[in-house]
C-alpha cells in the first residue's frame, strides 16, 4: 500500500524497489523431447517459493521478475509432462542403471555448493571425498547404498530453509542421514515434486493480495538491442570485433517483447506488466519497442543513466530519482548495493550484513530525500553461498527496512506512482555487464553463434514472423517459437573465456539443436556446420604443477630468478563472477619440500586492502582434512586449522609479496592426495573477496616422489 504524503517539515521516506529477478533458459531439447538440465526444477525446489515464504512471512512487498520460458518449464513439471532425464536417474533404483547411468550420477549429483551444501554433511561430505579420491571419478567405486545415499542427498541440498522447517520428511532425513532406502527416496521425491508443483500457483497468489508485483522478461531473455541491430554493439565498445553478417531484425524483438506479456497474462493471469528486460540490456530502440508493446516500465544499469546524462552521475543523488524515455518510465539500478548482495554478504553475519545495507539506505535518504532507490539482482543463484539459504538475511532486512521510519519498501509500480519521472533526451546502450555487450558478442565463439543464427533464420524463416505481429490473437507456430529460443541470450553467455561452467557443452548442443529444430520444422536437410561445437570441451582453472622439490626464502621479497622457478601456479580468476571480478587475485604458486608446503601471492595490497588492518587472508584446503589456514594482518602470524581448532602455526611474511610455510606434518598428507582449495579475504568475519569466485581449484600433493617424476639424464 502506498505511504501518505510527508507532513510539511518532515523529510519524505526514500522508497526502497527491491526486484528479484528468476531466470532459466528452455532446457529441453527438441528434437528428443527431452530436458537436458534440471535446473528450473531444482531452483523451483530451492528458491522460487521459498523467496515468496519470506516475503509471505515478514509482509514484504517487492517486485519479482520472471522469465516466460521459465514459467513453461515450471508448468511442464506441474502438469508432469516434463521429461527431465536428470530426475529421471534420481528416481530410478541404482540396481537398475546402466554402467553409463551410474557414472552420470557420480559425476553430476555433486552440483551443489561444497562450502555450504557438502562440507556441513558427514556422508555428503564422505561420498565427495570417495568421488574425489581418483583424479577421474569411478563409478566403480560406489555401492549400490552409495549410489541411493547420493541420489537424497543431492535432491536434500537443494531444499531450501521453509521447505527443511516444514515437511517432515526432510527433516526425518537429514536427521537419518545415510543409509537411505528407496522408500526414503520415493518420500522425498513427492515433497519435492509437490513444492515445484505449487510455484506458479503462489506467485498468483501473492500478486492478487498485491503484496507482490510480477513483472516479466522478453519470451526466451534474447538480448533485445542486438536483435534489432547487431551494430549497437559497437556503440558502447566502437573497436569491438563483430561478425561478419547484418543481423537486424527489430521485428523478432517486437515479438519477443509481445510474447513475454501474453505467455505471462496465459499463465498468472492477465494484467499490465513492467519489463526488466534481458540482462539489462536496453538502447533507444529497445526501449521505444517496450514502451509501443504495452510495458509498464523496464529498468536497467546505473551505469547507462551515467551514459545518458550530461555530466553523467559526478552528483550521485541524480542516480535516485526516476526517469523516463518517450514516456515509458525507467529505473536505474543501484549497482554497489545490488552487487553486494549478489555477491559479497554470503561471507558475512547476517546481522552485519543487514546494518550494512540499511547504513547505505540511510546515506542515500540524506542525500536524495523522497527519492527510489532500485536494488536489482538474481533472486535465485546467490543463496546458496549464503547461510541458511539466505533466510536470515532476508528475514531481517525485510523485517528492518520496513521498520525504518526514513525508508519505504515499495513495488516498482508504487514507486512510480509516488514519483514524478524525468525525462531522458538520450539514453545510451548497453547492459548491466560494464555496460556493454561484450558478454554475448565480440569473442569468436559468440561472433560465430550470431553467424549461425543469421544463417540459420535465413534459410528457414520466410514470412513467419510479420504473420505472427500481424495475428497477435493466435498463438505462435511452432517454428517461430524455435526461433525465439534460439535467440535467448543464455547460450551466448556460456561461448568465450569470460563464463565457466562443467555444462558449457550441454548449452552448446542445446543452441545448435534449437536451430537443427528449424530445419526439421521445414523439411530441410541439417546442414553440417551445426553438428561442430562452438565452444571446445570446457577446460577447468589452469594448474601448472611443481617441477620440481624446492625451498624458498620466506621474506616477502621475490630473490633471484631460480628461487620459485620450480614452482605450481594455479589460475584463480577463470570463471569469475561479474562483482568479484573487479577484485581479482589472478594466481597462487605452490611448492613443497620434504619439511614444509609453501604458497605465494603477488598482489598483497589488494589483499591487504580487502582483509583491512586487523583482518585476515585464509587459504581453505580439503583432502581427507579440512584445514584453514589463516594469516592475520594484525598479529602477522599464520595459523593452521582442522575442524576449526588450531593445529599449529607456519612462517609468513608480506611485502612485495605475501608468502607462508606450512609444516608438512600439521596436514598429514598423503602422497597423490588431491587437494581442493580456495582463498578468502575476511575482513572482521565479513568476507570481502573469494577465489575462485565459484567452486574450487585444486592440486595433488606429490611429494618427494616429484624430483624422481621429474629426473633426467
Amino acid at each position: 500500500m502506498a505511504a501518505a504524503p510527508a507532513e510539511p517539515g518532515v523529510k519524505a521516506p526514500l522508497k526502497v524497489c527491491l526486484l528479484w529477478h528468476m531466470h532459466q533458459p528452455d532446457y529441453r531439447d527438441p528434437v528428443s523431447d527431452q530436458t537436458l538440465l534440471p535446473w528450473t526444477w531444482l531452483h523451483g525446489l530451492k528458491d522460487y517459493g521459498e523467496m515468496l515464504e519470506t516475503v509471505a512471512e515478514t509482509g514484504a512487498r517487492v517486485t519479482v521478475n520472471l522469465v516466460p520460458t521459465l514459467l513453461e518449464q515450471l508448468e511442464r513439471y506441474a502438469n508432469g509432462s516434463d521429461r527431465d532425464r536428470w530426475l529421471e536417474l534420481a528416481t530410478a533404483p541404482p540396481a537398475q542403471l546402466d554402467d553409463a547411468e551410474r557414472q552420470f550420477i557420480v559425476e553430476q549429483f555433486f552440483s551443489v555448493n561444497e562450502e555450504t551444501q557438502i562440507l556441513p554433511h558427514r556422508r555428503y561430505h564422505q561420498l565427495s571425498r570417495l568421488r574425489g579420491s581418483k583424479s577421474s571419478p569411478s563409478a566403480s567405486d560406489f555401492s549400490d547404498q552409495d549410489l541411493r545415499d547420493l541420489q537424497v542427498w543431492f535432491l536434500l541440498a537443494w531444499t531450501g530453509s521453509h521447505l527443511r522447517r516444514k515437511a517432515k520428511v526432510i527433516g526425518e532425513l537429514l536427521a537419518k542421514g545415510q543409509n537411505f532406502s528407496e522408500e526414503d527416496k520415493q518420500r522425498l521425491l513427492e515433497c519435492c515434486h509437490a513444492e515445484v508443483a505449487r510455484v506458479i500457483s503462489r506467485h498468483r497468489e501473492l500478486e492478487e493480495s498485491g503484496q507482490v508485483e510480477l513483472s516479466v522478461t522478453p519470451y526466451a531473455h534474447p538480448i533485445l538491442p542486438l536483435l534489432c541491430d547487431l551494430r549497437t554493439a559497437r556503440e558502447p565498445s566502437p573497436d569491438l570485433p563483430l561478425p561478419a553478417v547484418d543481423f537486424r531484425h527489430p521485428e523478432d524483438a517486437r515479438l519477443q517483447v509481445r510474447e513475454g506479456l501474453q505467455t505471462a497474462n496465459r499463465i498468472l493471469g492477465p494484467r499490465p506488466r513492467g519489463m526488466w528486460p534481458a540482462e539489462g540490456a536496453v538502447s533507444e530502440a529497445a526501449v521505444r519497442l517496450l514502451g509501443e508493446e504495452g510495458a509498464l516500465w523496464a529498468a536497467t544499469d546505473e551505469d547507462i543513466l551515467a551514459r545518458s546524462l550530461d555530466g553523467g552521475l559526478k552528483h550521485r543523488s541524480r542516480l535516485y530519482q526516476i526517469y523516463q524515455y518517450e514516456g515509458l518510465p525507467l529505473l536505474f539500478r543501484d549497482r554497489e548495493l545490488s552487487d553486494r548482495i549478489g555477491f559479497l554478504y554470503a561471507g558475512w553475519d547476517s546481522g552485519q550484513a543487514v546494518h550494512d545495507v540499511l547504513s547505505r539506505l540511510q546515506r542515500i535518504s540524506s542525500m536524495a530525500p523522497g527519492g527510489t532507490v532500485a536494488i536489482i539482482l538474481d533472486g535465485e543463484n546467490c543463496w546458496e553461498r549464503y547461510l541458511d539459504n539466505g533466510y536470515p538475511f532476508l528475514r531481517d532486512l525485510y523485517t528492518n527496512l520496513q521498520a525504518h521510519p526514513a525508508l519505504q519498501l515499495c513495488t516498482i509500480q508504487e514507486a512510480i506512482k509516488l514519483s514524478t519521472p524525468q525525462s531522458l533526451s538520450r539514453l545510451a546502450s548497453g547492459s548491466w555487464i560494464r555496460s556493454d555487450f561484450t558478454t554475448w558478442i565480440g569473442h569468436p565463439e559468440e561472433n560465430l553463434g550470431w553467424e549461425l543464427l543469421h544463417q540459420t533464420r535465413n534459410e528457414t524463416i520466410n514470412r513467419e514472423i510479420h504473420q505472427a505481429l500481424e495475428n497477435p490473437d493466435e498463438p505462435l507456430s511452432d517454428l517461430v517459437r524455435e526461433l525465439l529460443r534460439a535467440e535467448g541470450s543464455d547460450w551466448f553467455w556460456w561461448f568465450g573465456d569470460e563464463h565457466v561452467t562443467a555444462q558449457a557443452d550441454i548449452f552448446d548442443r542445446l543452441y545448435r539443436l534449437h536451430l537443427e529444430s528449424l530445419y526439421h520444422q521445414k523439411g530441410l536437410t541439417v546442414p553440417a556446420r551445426l553438428h561442430q561445437w562452438i565452444k571446445p570441451p570446457a577446460t577447468k582453472l589452469t594448474e601448472i604443477e611443481p617441477s620440481a622439490c624446492f625451498t624458498p626464502r620466506i621474506n616477502g621479497q621475490i630473490g633471484d630468478y631460480f628461487e620459485w622457478l620450480a614452482a605450481g601456479r594455479i589460475d584463480l580468476a577463470a570463471g569469475g563472477a561479474m562483482y568479484a571480478s573487479r577484485e581479482s587475485l589472478e594466481a597462487l604458486f605452490y611448492g613443497y619440500d620434504q619439511e614444509q608446503i609453501y604458497f605465494r601471492f603477488d598482489q598483497p595490497e589488494l589483499l591487504q586492502r580487502l582483509c583491512g588492518a586487523e583482518g585476515c587472508f585464509e587459504i581453505r584446503l580439503t583432502g581427507e582434512q579440512q584445514f584453514r589456514i589463516s594469516y592475520s594482518y594484525k598479529e602477522r602470524t599464520l595459523t593452521m586449522y582442522a575442524d576449526n581448532q588450531p593445529i599449529g602455526t607456519g612462517t609468513a611474511a608480506c611485502d612485495r609479496v605475501l608468502e607462508f610455510a606450512i609444516p608438512l606434518p600439521l596436514l598429514a598428507l598423503k602422497i597423490g592426495e588431491k587437494l581442493n582449495l580456495s582463498c578468502h579475504a575476511q575482513d572482521h568475519q565479513r568476507e570481502n573477496g573469494r577465489w575462485p569466485t565459484e567452486g574450487s581449484a585444486s592440486f595433488t600433493y606429490r611429494g618427494c616422489d616429484l624430483d624422481t617424476e621429474n629426473w633426467s639424464v
